[in-house]
Parts: structure tokens; sequence; C-alpha cells
């Protein structure tokens, strides 16, 4: 009798180690606030809408981007990809900037943060949207007429 209870308790140990391999490691609901897999952060496109003359304006930083290394070095950081996908003001009025930060990381992840001007979001958030402002190329800006 003692040999056919330590046999249930091996098959039942299987099937519930067996689903748990299938099982994704972090819920649904957990999604938001987990981790891009480690890997060093390759490109950052940072897409700023909005103020008060509506503008749209895009900023790229990349391995190729003068004085670039910082601002994918604070994209890389366990802080910014601990970041929830957004960080939104309780009161939306006025003439903010709202941000868009999407980050490529080496392996081809992928993390997109969004935030408004003025909304409480951790430094980091706002740090990377500084020095991407700062030393970011915009590609996607109109020619100066010449």
């Amino acid at each position: 009798m003692g040999h056919a209870i330590a046999r249930k308790g091996i098959v039942t140990l299987v099937a519930v180690c067996g689903i748990a391999a299938l099982t994704p490691a972090t819920p649904a609901a957990a999604a938001d606030a987990a981790p891009v897999p480690f890997g060093q952060a390759t490109k950052i496109v940072l897409d700023r809408s909005g103020g008060f003359a509506g503008e749209r304006t895009s900023f790229v930083v990349d391995r190729t981007t003068v004085g670039g290394r910082p601002a994918l070095r604070m994209a890389g950081s366990w802080k910014f990809r601990w970041l929830r996908s957004s960080y939104q003001p309780r009161n939306p009025c006025c003439d903010r900037y709202a941000y868009r930060v999407t980050v490529t990381y080496r392996g081809g992840f992928r993390k997109t943060v969004r935030t408004v001007q003025g909304t409480q979001a951790p430094r980091i958030l706002w740090d990377v949207i500084t020095e991407t402002e700062r030393v970011g190329v915009r590609p996607f800006s109109p020619a100066p007429a010449g």
C-alpha cells in the first residue's frame, strides 16, 4: 500500500511539473510590470507630440549617435526595464507634451513606455527622455528650406 501512495505522489508531482513548465512564468496581469529580458539597449525612439502648437517630433539614439551612450546605458538599466508601460496624469488638461519611448534591446526585445509632461513617474524615465531629446537625431523632421 505504501508503494501505491508513493507512485500516485510521483505521478501527481510529474503532472504538476508538466503543467508548470507549460504555464508562462509571468501571469498576464503582471506582464505590464515584468522587465524586458537582459540585453543591451541598442536603439531609443522618442516620439513627442502635443504642446501648445500640437507639434509632432521624433528623436532617435542608437550606437552611432554622437553622445548617445549615456541614454542607451540608462535605457538598458534594470530601473528602466522595470518601468510600467504607462504613467499618466490624474488631470489630462493643458497643453503638455505626450511622450512615447520605445527601446530596442539586443536580441530584438522592445519596451515602450508612455507618459505626459508633468506626470509623476520614476526619475529614470525623465532622464532617458531628457537625454534622448538632447542628443537624439530627428530623422522625421522636414529638411530646412535652403
